[in-house]
C-alpha cells in the first residue's frame, strides 16, 4: 500500500504541500525455483540482528535512505541469500529467488517414542515434491465429474400444506429438491496457467447453479503448489501446508501408523497455527518410504467461504506409469438460507492418464474450457461408458424421475397450465408481486407492476402514476434475446403525460452483439451520477424528448466496442407547478428555493463512441455463448463523445475524449487490490451545454459508495473542462491482518484501506484521499440475497483549495455469485 500511496503524496506536493523525501521503497517478493511466493522468509540488512517476514504473497517492503545495502533472505528448507541493492535517488524493485538446501534431511527415525516426527515427515515431503511433480510432467486424463445437490428450502416452506395432486403426493418429496449434473471432460493439463478442458458430454437436471466443480475454471486443491486457488469458493487462496511456509503456518501432529505392505502410513493432523488466517484444517496420509501423498482429507475456513457455509475437501491418490496422480477427489459442501439448507456432493473420478506429454507451444490459448451442441445431448449409452463413479439409488430414481416428468413438463397440456398459473390473477400479485402474462409457445413473458410500483410521490413535479410493461423473449437454443420495455406515466399536479419506448435485441450471444432502440419523454438530471443528495434537487433536472440507437459487439477476443447516436429535444422545467410543503420543507434542510433550471430550449445531436481491450482475456465457449473469466491483465478503454451542430437544429458542438486503465489485482495471501486510472478532457468546447459538461462527483452524507469511481470526501460537485487526472485504489486484505488477532479472529473482521486522487485545473485543484475500513459478512434474514459485507470506514483528504474534517461513513457489498467477487 505504502507503494501505492507514495506517488499520491507526490502529487499533492506540487500543490503546495511538503514532504519529506529522504528515504525510498525497497520492495519486491521471494520466490521459490518454481516462481512460486514463499511466505515468512526473513528479509534483514546484512549486519542488523533482526528483520521482517515475507507477508503470504510473498512480498516484502524497506524504507532506506540513499546508500548500498546488502539483503539476506533466509528460509527454512532453502539456502541463504544474500542480494545487493543500491538506492539512489528513486524506489526499487527486486524480487528474490531461493533455491532449495543442496542437502537432504537423513532418513526420519523415530529414537524416542515420547518426540512426534510428524513435521519431519512433512518436512520430507515438501523436499521430494518438486520431483513428484516432475516425475508425471504435463499430461492428459479422463474425468467423470458427478454433482449431486438437495434443497431443503422449499420443502420446509411446503412442509405443513397438503398437495391437492395425488399422483405427486406418491413422488418422494426428496427427489422435488433434488438437482444433479454429470460431466464427462478430456482435460490437457501443464500449469494452473496452462490448460484446457473439453467437456465431452453434459447432462444436467434441476437447478445446478450452486453446484461445485462442474469446470476445473472453478480452481483446483493441489497440496503440492504453495497456494491453493479456488475462485470459485474464496476470494483469498489457502496456503498449502506441504510448504515451507506451511511449516511455519501449521502444527502437525500424528495420528496414526499403520502397515503398507513394506512401507508404513503416517496419518498428520495438520492444525493451523495463528500466523495465518488462510489455512485449512484436516490431515494428511503419507508414505514413510517414498514420501508422497496418499489422501488428504480437510476442511476450509468458514470466514473465507463467500457464498458456502462449511466445504470439505477429500483426496485420494494412486499409482500410475511410475507418478502418484489424483485417482479421486470428493466435495462436500452446503449453504444455509433462511430456514433451510442447500447441501452439495461433487465427486470427481480420474482415469486413462497420458503423462509426460509434450504439447505445442501455442496449444493453450485464452479458451480454457469448451462445449459443443452434441456434448449435451449425449445418450443413456455414452454415460454407461462414461460413468466410473456408480450411481446410488436414490441418484438413479432422481434421474428416473426427471426423466420421467420431462416429457409431461414439456407437453402441450403441461405447458399451458404452467401458463394458466402464472397468469392467475391474485390479490397478491396485484399488491406488491407483480402480474406476469405467460406464453410457452411463443418463449414470451410480459410483466406488469404492482399497484404498490405505479405510485411515485417523489416525482418533479409532484404524484404520478406509473404504468411499466416489460417483454422478455429468450430463445432456449440460440441464447438470443428480446426485450421490450414500456412505460407511460402521469402527473395529477401538471397534468402531463410522460413515457418511454425501448427495445433490445441480443442477436449474437457468443460475440455479444446487439443492438436498442429508444424514444423518451421523461424527467432527466444534468448529472446522473451525482450524489444522493443532490439528486434529490429540483435544480438538477430538466425534461428530455429524445430519440436513441445504440449497437455493441466484442470485435475480436477482448476488444469490446460499443456505439451510440440520438437526438434529444431538451426543455426547462420552469414552468412547472410543485408542492408547497416540499417547498418549505427544503428550505427548511438548508436547501434554498430548490428551484428548478431555467433554460432556453434547444436540440442536441450526439454520438458516442467506447473501445474496451484486454488482452489475453480468458473465457468458456458454450454451444452458442461465451461466459468471460477474469483477467491477469489490465483494460484499457476510450470514450469518445461528439456534439454534432446543425443536424436537426442541434445547437451542441463539442468533442469530449476520455481514456484510462482499470484492473482488479488477486495478490494470493494479501488480498485482491483494485484500481483505476483515467484522464480526460474536451478537444472541442465550441457549443456546450449544461448537460454535456464533464462532471466531478462529490462525497455522498453518511455512505461509503463505490470506491473505483467515486470519491467519499470531495466538498462539491462541480464541473471539469480542460485535462483532468483522476486515480482511484482500493485494497481489501480479507482478514490478513485482523486475524492474526485471536480474539478478531472469532469475529470475523476484514480490513480495507485505499485511496485516491484528483488533479482539475478549474479550480488549481490538488486533492488527495485515504480511507481505512472494517467489514464484516453477514446474512441478512429473510432475504435471499446471500451474504453481504457491512462496513463501518474512515476517511480523511487533503486539497489545496478546502480543508474536510475526518468522516465516518457506512457501507454494503454484496456477493456477486456469476463472476466470484465481492460488488
Amino acid at each position: 500500500m505504502r507503494n501505492l500511496l507514495f506517488p499520491l503524496l507526490i502529487i499533492i506536493n506540487t500543490g503546495g504541500f511538503s514532504l519529506c523525501a529522504q528515504e525510498y521503497m525497497v520492495s519486491g517478493k521471494v520466490l521459490d525455483a518454481k516462481l512460486q511466493p514463499v511466505a515468512f522468509a526473513t528479509v534483514r540488512l546484512k549486519g542488523q540482528p533482526t528483520g521482517q517476514f515475507t507477508k503470504e504473497d510473498g512480498s516484502y517492503a524497506l524504507s532506506l535512505p540513499k546508500g548500498i545495502y546488502e539483503l539476506v533472505v533466509t528460509m527454512l528448507g532453502y539456502q541463504a541469500q544474500v542480494v545487493k541493492i543500491v538506492v539512489d535517488k528513486d524506489n526499487v524493485q527486486r524480487h528474490i529467488i531461493l533455491t532449495d538446501a543442496v542437502k537432504l534431511l537423513d532418513d526420519v527415525t523415530v529414537s524416542s517414542r515420547f518426540k512426534d516426527h510428524a513435521a519431519d515427515y512433512i518436512r520430507e515431503v515438501i523436499r521430494r515434491k518438486d520431483a513428484i511433480e516432475a516425475a508425471h510432467g504435463a499430461y492428459s486424463v479422463m474425468l467423470y465429474i458427478k454433482a449431486v445437490q438437495i434443497d431443503s428450502l422449499r420443502q420446509r416452506a411446503k412442509k405443513n400444506k397438503p398437495d391437492k395432486d395425488t399422483v405427486r403426493n406418491t413422488i418422494d418429496p426428496l427427489l422435488k429438491q433434488m438437482a444433479m449434473a454429470e460431466l464427462s471432460v478430456k482435460l490437457d493439463y501443464e500449469s494452473m496457467n496452462r490448460f484446457k478442458e473439453e467437456r465431452l458430454g453434459v447432462a444436467k437436471r434441476g437447478n445446478v447453479g450452486r453446484l461445485f466443480r462442474l469446470t476445473i475454471t472453478d480452481g483446483t486443491f493441489n497440496l503440492y503448489d504453495n497456494l491453493m486457488k479456488v475462485p470459485s469458493v474464496a476470494v483469498t487462496p489457502f496456503l498449502s501446508p506441504v510448504s515451507y511456509s506451511g511449516m511455519i503456518a501449521y502444527r502437525f501432529k500424528t495420528l496414526k501408523t499403520e502397515a503398507y505392505g513394506n512401507h508404513r502410513k503416517y496419518t498428520i493432523a495438520v492444525i493451523p497455527g495463528k500466523l495465518s488466517n488462510a489455512t485449512i484444517s484436516g490431515k494428511i496420509v503419507i508414505d514413510d518410504s517414498l514420501w508422497v501423498i496418499h489422501e488428504a482429507h480437510f476442511t476450509l475456513p468458514k470466514y473465507h467461504l463467500a457464498d458456502y457455509d462449511y466445504f470439505e475437501v477429500d483426496q485420494r491418490y494412486g499409482f500410475t506409469d511410475s507418478a502418484w496422480m489424483l485417482q479421486r477427489e470428493t466435495f462436500t459442501y452446503y449453504s444455509k438460507r433462511n430456514k433451510g439448507t442447500i447441501s452439495g456432493t461433487t465427486t470427481v473420478a480420474y482415469k486413462d492418464y497420458q503423462l509426460r506429454k509434450k504439447f505445442e507451444r501455442n496449444y493453450f490459448g485464452t479458451e480454457l474450457s469448451a462445449a459443443t451442441v452434441e456434448a449435451y445431448r449425449r445418450d443413456s449409452n455414452f454415460w454407461k461408458q462414461a460413468r466410473t463413479e456408480p450411481l446410488t439409488s436414490k441418484e438413479l430414481e432422481f434421474i428416473k424421475y426427471r426423466d420421467s416428468i420431462y416429457t409431461v413438463t414439456h407437453s402441450k397440456a403441461y405447458l399451458d397450465s404452467v401458463d394458466r398459473a402464472l397468469n392467475k390473477v391474485t390479490l397478491g400479485k396485484l399488491l406488491y408481486k407483480g402480474q406476469p402474462l405467460s406464453d410457452h409457445e411463443k418463449g414470451t413473458i410480459v410483466s406488469f407492476p404492482a399497484l404498490s410500483m405505479m405510485i411515485n410521490p417523489f416525482a418533479v413535479g409532484g404524484l404520478r402514476l406509473m404504468l411499466p410493461v416489460r417483454y422478455n423473449k429468450v430463445d432456449p437454443v440460440t441464447r438470443k434475446t428480446w426485450n421490450i420495455y414500456g412505460d407511460v406515466n402521469y402527473g395529477f399536479l401538471n397534468k402531463d403525460v410522460n413515457g418511454r419506448l425501448q427495445l433490445s435485441h441480443k442477436y449474437n450471444p457468443f460475440t455479444q452483439a446487439n443492438y436498442t432502440v429508444s424514444l423518451v419523454r421523461d424527467f432527466a438530471s444534468f448529472f446522473e451520477g451525482d450524489a444522493w443528495i443532490n439528486q434529490l434537487k429540483r435544480v438538477n433536472y430538466y425534461l428530455d424528448n429524445s430519440i436513441n440507437i445504440g449497437w455493441g459487439r466484442e470485435l475480436v477476443n477482448g476488444l469490446h466496442l460499443n456505439a451510440k447516436m440520438g437526438i434529444s429535444l431538451r426543455r426547462s422545467l420552469a414552468g412547472y407547478k410543485t408542492y408547497s410543503f416540499i417547498d418549505s420543507l427544503s428550505k427548511d434542510v438548508g436547501e434554498g428555493d430548490n428551484k428548478v433550471k431555467n433554460f432556453d430550449p434547444y436540440n442536441a445531436f450526439y454520438s458516442d463512441l467506447s473501445l474496451r481491450y484486454t488482452p489475453f482475456q480468458p473465457y468458456i465457449r458454450e454451444p452458442n455463448e461465451k461466459i468471460i473469466l477474469n483477467s491477469k491483465w489490465p483494460t484499457a478503454f476510450i470514450n469518445w463523445r461528439k456534439g454534432v451542430p446543425g443536424l436537426f437544429n442541434s445547437k451542441v458542438h463539442f468533442d469530449y475524449l476520455e481514456f484510462g486503465f482499470d484492473q482488479t489485482l488477486k495478490l494470493g495471501l494479501a488480498g485482491v487490490s483494485s484500481y483505476t486510472i483515467k484522464t480526460g478532457s474536451f478537444l472541442n468546447a465550441k457549443e456546450l451545454s449544461v448537460v454535456d459538461y464533464k462532471y466531478q462527483r462529490r462525497g455522498d452524507p453518511i455512505l461509503f459508495m463505490n470506491p473505483s469511481n467515486a470519491f467519499q470526501s470531495l466538498d462539491s460537485t462541480f464541473p471539469v473542462f480542460k485535462r483532468f487526472y483522476e486515480a482511484h485504489y482500493l485494497h481489501e486484505f480479507n482478514g490478513a491482518i485482523l486475524n492474526k488477532i485471536p480474539l478478531l479472529k472469532k469475529i470475523g473482521l476484514r480490513e480495507v484501506i485505499g485511496g485516491g486522487f484528483l488533479v482539475a485545473p478549474e479550480k488549481n485543484l490538488r486533492y488527495g484521499e485515504a480511507y481505512a475500513g472494517i467489514e464484516r459478512v453477514i446474512k441478512v434474514p429473510l432475504l435471499n440475497i446471500g451474504k453481504v459485507k457491512l462496513g463501518i470506514y474512515t476517511v480523511g483528504s487533503l486539497s489545496n483549495q478546502f480543508r474536510h474534517p475526518v468522516q465516518f461513513k457506512v457501507g454494503l457489498t454484496t456477493w456477486d455469485l456469476f463472476n466470484n467477487r465481492w460488488r
